[in-house]
C-alpha cells in the first residue's frame, strides 16, 4: 500500500477508534509510522498516537519519536533477565525497557492525561503481566518502577495468563514447555502476594485484574467477536 492508501484506510475507521491511532510494536517501522502520522497531520486529522510496546525498545528510538507519540503503552515483563532470555530471547530485557521508559517519561511526565470520557490522551500506562511461577519477578518489576520511575505511574496488573493447549501438550518447541508452573494458571496466592507487594511500594493508580481474570480473557479467533462468551 502507498503512504495516501494507508492513510485513507486509516482515517475511514477514526470515528471507530475514539480518536485514537495505536502502533503495536512499531519501532522497526519507526520511519513509516512517522510519514504516516505526519501525513494524517497536512490531512488536517490530529487522532491521539499510541505506542504499544513489549518494552523491549531502545531509548534512542523513543527519543526520536517525541512530538509524535502522545501516549506510551509498554509492558514491564521482566526484572530477571535470566528468565527474559529463557522466555523470550531478550538478553539484558531490565535494562533496555527502563531505559526506554525513561525516555518515555522525560516526554509526557508521570500524570496521565485523560478526557471527560476517561480516554487516555497523554502521558504512559505501564503493563504487567504476573506469571505462575514467577513471582519474585514482578515483584522485582513492581520494585525497579517505584525506585527508578516512580511509584505515581499507572500500572496495569494482568492475571489473565492461561496455558494454550498446545502448551499442555508439549507441542511447542520451546524452554517453556520445560517449566512445570506454566502450564498452569498462577493461584491465588501468588496473585496475591504480587498485589501486596503493588500496595507496598505506594502505587495506587491504574488497573489490578481480578484473580479469576484467565477464565475469560480467552479470545476465539474464529469468530466475528473474538471476545464474546457464551
Amino acid at each position: 500500500m502507498t503512504l495516501d492508501e494507508v492513510c485513507d484506510a486509516i482515517i475511514e475507521l477514526l470515528p471507530l477508534s475514539e480518536g485514537n491511532l495505536g502502533f503495536v510494536s512499531p519501532s522497526h517501522f519507526e520511519s513509516q509510522m512517522v510519514s504516516i502520522v505526519e501525513e494524517l497531520w497536512k490531512r488536517g486529522h490530529h487522532p491521539t498516537i499510541v505506542y504499544n510496546s513489549n518494552g523491549y525498545d531502545l531509548p534512542e528510538t523513543i527519543r526520536s519519536l517525541e512530538g509524535i507519540v502522545d501516549v506510551w503503552l509498554p509492558d514491564f515483563k521482566y526484572s530477571d533477565d535470566s528468565l527474559a532470555v529463557e522466555l523470550s530471547e531478550a538478553p539484558d530485557y531490565s535494562a533496555y525497557a527502563l531505559a526506554a521508559m525513561k525516555a518515555m517519561l522525560h516526554q509526557v511526565g508521570v500524570t496521565l492525561q485523560t478526557d471527560d470520557r476517561g480516554i487516555a490522551r497523554r502521558g504512559i500506562i505501564v503493563r504487567h503481566l504476573v506469571l505462575p511461577g514467577f513471582v519474585d519477578n514482578s515483584i522485582g518489576v513492581l520494585k525497579t518502577i517505584a525506585e527508578e520511575l516512580s511509584p505515581n505511574l499507572h500500572i496495569s496488573l494482568m492475571s489473565q495468563y492461561y496455558p494454550s493447549d498446545n502448551l499442555k501438550m508439549g507441542n511447542r518447541k520451546s524452554q517453556i514447555a520445560n517449566r512445570k508452573s506454566l502450564l498452569c494458571p498462577m493461584t491465588p496466592i501468588e496473585y496475591q502476594k504480587v498485589l501486596d507487594a503493588f500496595h507496598n511500594f505506594g502505587f495506587s493508580r491504574g488497573w489490578l485484574q481480578d484473580y479469576d481474570s484467565h477464565l475469560s480473557y480467552r479470545p476465539d479467533f474464529s469468530k466475528a467477536d473474538p471476545f464474546e462468551h457464551k
